[in-house]
């Protein structure tokens, strides 16, 4: 549906925390083979973020690639704005948080074996942790587009996605476009529960009323 799933896999939470549910897939692509389905895209860097996120810690919003430092996670002919986090600047990390998503996903570009993804869950619990080389074993290979992925982060049953925390222990973690798949507010839940219950009263009904007539 994607187009090629570089990856799939299931994570274990640290220590005596329960399991974590949670699993990834990667998409391979330059330009970014966008979203469809549940995802929308909700930031591009390109103005303020949307109500809801917010983003703290050291990284920078450019359009230009430096050499050494920092690459568009796209061809150089796309001149969008982008996210990067790198160990030149003040810290080497950046975290967004976000409301309780069942899913989120971006465009990473030029993946570094040192740049790592830290899921944030429930109360900033540490859902995963996924490395550039987890992805891709392209090495940051700025010239290299072609092997820049997009990534899909899905959380298991009775979990939630709040934040997602990125790190480059080298230059750099460069990534766009942030899509995410969210979570029913507590009256659609609601407004579910009481249709399911609807429907079951419904077909209860209907069979007495079978029974009657037999």
């Amino acid at each position: 549906m994607f187009g090629r799933i570089v990856g799939l896999f299931a994570f274990a939470a640290v220590a005596a925390a329960p399991a974590s549910a949670l699993t990834y897939f990667a998409v391979d692509g330059a330009p970014d083979p966008g979203v469809s389905g549940a995802y929308s895209i909700v930031i591009d860097f390109e103005g303020a973020l949307p109500t809801g996120y917010s983003l703290s810690g050291s990284y920078g919003i450019v359009s230009a690639t430096i050499p050494g430092q920092h690459a568009q996670p796209a061809p150089n002919t796309d001149t969008d704005r982008y996210f990067y986090v790198s160990s030149a600047l003040p810290t080497n990390n950046a975290t967004l948080l976000t409301p309780d998503l069942r899913g989120i996903s971006f465009y990473w570009g030029s993946i570094d074996t040192h740049n790592m993804v830290e899921v944030l869950g429930a109360g900033g619990s540490i859902l995963a942790s996924i490395t550039g080389l987890d992805v891709s074993v392209a090495g940051g290979n700025q010239g290299l587009p072609q092997t820049n992925r997009r990534v899909f982060i899905e959380a298991g049953a009775n979990e939630v996605i709040t934040g997602l925390r990125f790190s480059a222990t080298g230059v750099a973690f460069e990534l766009d476009d942030i899509a995410v798949a969210g979570v029913p507010e507590p009256a659609t839940w609601a407004m579910m529960i009481m249709g399911f219950g609807l429907v079951g009263f419904a077909a209860r009904r209907r069979d007495r009323l079978v029974t009657v007539s037999a």
